[in-house]
């Protein structure tokens, strides 16, 4: 029906999780082999401003635009709309330099441990939803815990991949500037 938002299901979000987890696999690989440790090292500063925009763009975008109405202006003050992309855009800007610190400690795979532990923090982030009545709104209601956790750690594997992909672009530009 037009005008009606989409119904987001359990069986839509375990598909959509395994479908996600098809393009994560290449993507973790691909980060694994072509990321080196002393690559890796270099990003602090280009993760964590990536990592702003990314997220400040995602929730301008699905947060205070396109699913305000049906589902974030249920669990947020009217207040906080224009507030929450610049909000979540600091605070996964943060977590992506601690993020970044944690992994070049590591001596395999740091970038991709990078995206794997940015897939899990959305554990916290969804489960905090979840808590606040992210599956009680009526586009959502359909939906397990389960569906919902899996589809966002999927799913934040891909924008912490972009991200470093991001991380790696700027750092590659500021290099040929300086």
């Amino acid at each position: 029906m037009v005008g009606q938002p989409p119904v987001v299901t359990s069986t839509l979000l375990w598909k959509a999780a395994g479908v996600t987890s098809l393009v994560d696999l290449p993507l973790v690989i691909l980060v694994a082999w072509g990321v080196s440790a002393d690559r890796f090292r270099t990003l602090g500063r280009y993760v964590a401003l990536s990592a702003s925009v990314v997220f400040a763009a995602i929730w301008f975008a699905f947060g205070s635009l396109l699913f305000w109405e049906e589902v974030y202006g249920r669990l947020f003050p009217a207040w906080s709309r224009w507030l929450l992309p610049a909000f979540y855009g600091v605070l996964f800007g943060a977590f992506g330099y601690l993020n970044w610190r944690v992994c070049t400690r590591l001596t395999r795979w740091p970038a991709a441990c990078f995206c794997v532990f940015g897939g899990l923090v959305s554990l916290v982030g969804h489960g905090i939803g979840i808590a606040r009545g992210l599956l009680r709104v009526p586009m959502l209601a359909d939906a397990s815990p389960a569906s919902a956790l899996a589809f966002g750690v999927a799913e934040f594997i891909v924008y912490w991949a972009a991200i470093l992909g991001l991380a790696l672009c700027l750092r590659t530009l500021a290099r040929r500037r300086g």
